[in-house]
């Protein structure tokens, strides 16, 4: 186990009383940043301001004009110069950012940014309220608020909090099953945050074989799964939400011909430019396939494993290389059926899904900084799991919140100050403290999951 000295009880309560002013403080600078710019030194920040709120607004706004949701960049305009592609799930348009479209476009963009706090912040209260110790509480708000990764979240407007919120809301669901007698609630909140990732960010996706085989999470799974199929085929069959359609056939067409799909629907290589394909709300389902096979290493903005690993080396590795962690974490699923023990099989559900969402890091091509704030809930978890006595996976918690600790502070980009300044090599330095704490938090997980299933069977398995 790692070794830390025991904290003095003065000590931890002096951080108790300063950790609610030291978390207020942070959130108060990152939103006044937002209108000053103070912390725009640790990003490549010139134009991105707003990058990726913009098109949350103009989707709403199209389907009122009769054009497609996705369509941002000639649908109706709405806020800053420069917008990336809207991509979510089309069903976040209508009920969410529809909201934000009654204001001017700064107020909307604060606003929004307000809402994003606000879901962090109910991140941190939903694990604040599975302990009563004062310290873990204060530590569950300060890991999901602190840190430059949720500024830069702030500052580009990316919808990314829902997110935050649904890992939250799963941990804590099997947090409940595992350590709580009555846990009447926990159903209700893994649903929660299953529809809440699959109608925005779909990571829960790759959970989806845990899930079912979890006799714990099986019927709600398969009740979040028809909701959300019914709504999903609300946005493809009624001409109001997908006024720009393709047809029902000629989407499953696509869905069965992946390759037409990675050649002709990636909005990189079509140099943003959408096809009357990419206008169907079905390119919410097939953007995946079209960026599956796409680079951007180059990119200093990417924060990839297989950006940092190719970028260290000077060279292209295979790109099914980083594959392997989310199919060694997927395959692994598996093993929650041969656990006898209901609490050992809830734990070992803990450490997979808290895998799971750390691969995307590991083996998607595509990593923007502030996606990693959805790893931060990871570490305020492992934050309330170290003072679960009935817990038998919180050894590696001391390791995920260390290793972690590295996600909170900036890039090494600030010496740097300009894109201009670096060199290939420099990109692999000022990914360093994003790949490999993610790299260890993942590794120590599954290391825990091969515990569970292997080292002691014979206390876990009937």
């Amino acid at each position: 186990m790692l070794f830390l000295p025991p904290m003095n009880s003065s000590v931890k309560a002096t951080l108790t009383k300063l950790l609610p002013y030291i978390t207020g403080l942070w959130v108060l600078l990152m939103l006044l940043s937002l209108k000053f710019g103070f912390f725009n030194l640790f990003f490549w920040a010139d134009g991105q301001q707003g990058i990726d709120y913009w098109a949350l607004p103009r989707g709403f706004l199209n389907l009122l004009n009769g054009v497609s949701l996705f369509d941002t960049f000639n649908g109706s305009q709405f806020g800053g110069p420069r917008s990336t592609w809207y991509l979510a799930h089309p069903a976040f348009e209508v009920f969410v950012s529809s909201w934000f479209t009654f204001f001017s476009p700064w107020v909307s963009y604060a606003l929004f940014q307000v809402f994003s706090v606000g879901l962090i912040f109910y991140t941190g209260y939903l694990f604040a309220q599975q302990t009563t110790d004062k310290f873990t509480q204060q530590l569950c708000y300060f890991f999901v608020l602190f840190g430059f990764p949720v500024y830069w979240l702030l500052y580009v407007g990316n919808m990314h909090a829902p997110l935050i919120l649904s890992i939250g809301l799963l941990l804590v669901a099997l947090y409940e099953m595992a350590y709580k007698a009555d846990a009447k609630n926990s159903q209700e909140k893994l649903m929660a945050g299953l529809l809440i990732s699959l109608l925005t960010k779909p990571i829960v996706l790759i959970m989806l074989p845990l899930f079912l085989l979890l006799k714990e999470t099986r019927i709600t799974t398969v009740k979040s799964l028809v909701i959300y199929g019914v709504i999903s085929l609300l946005f493809i069959l009624v001409p109001f939400l997908n006024p720009e359609s393709i047809g029902l056939m000629r989407t499953i067409e696509l869905l069965l011909d992946p390759e037409f799909v990675k050649q002709n629907l990636n909005i990189y290589t079509n140099k943003f430019v959408l096809n009357v394909y990419m206008k169907d709300n079905s390119i919410h389902w097939l953007n995946l396939i079209a960026q599956s096979d796409f680079d951007w290493n180059q990119n200093i903005q990417i924060f990839s494993l297989s950006a940092f690993t190719n970028a260290l080396f000077g060279t292209n590795f295979p790109s099914m290389l980083f594959k392997l962690p989310l199919l060694f974490a997927v395959l692994s699923s598996v093993g929650v059926v041969f656990i006898a023990d209901a609490k050992q099989r809830v734990e070992a559900a803990i450490l997979l899904v808290s895998a799971l969402s750390l691969t995307f890091f590991l083996s998607y091509n595509t990593v923007w900084e502030y996606q990693l704030t959805s790893a931060l809930p990871l570490i305020a978890f492992f934050a309330l799991l170290k003072t679960q006595e009935q817990s038998t996976i919180k050894s590696i918690s001391l390791w995920v919140i260390v290793a972690g600790a590295l996600l909170y502070l900036p890039t090494a980009y600030v010496f740097y100050g300009s894109p201009d300044k670096i060199m290939p090599g420099d990109c692999s330095i000022i990914r360093l403290n994003r790949t490999l704490p993610v790299l260890v938090m993942y590794v120590a997980c599954m290391w825990q999951v091969i515990q569970l299933y292997f080292f002691k069977k014979m206390d876990y398995f009937s």
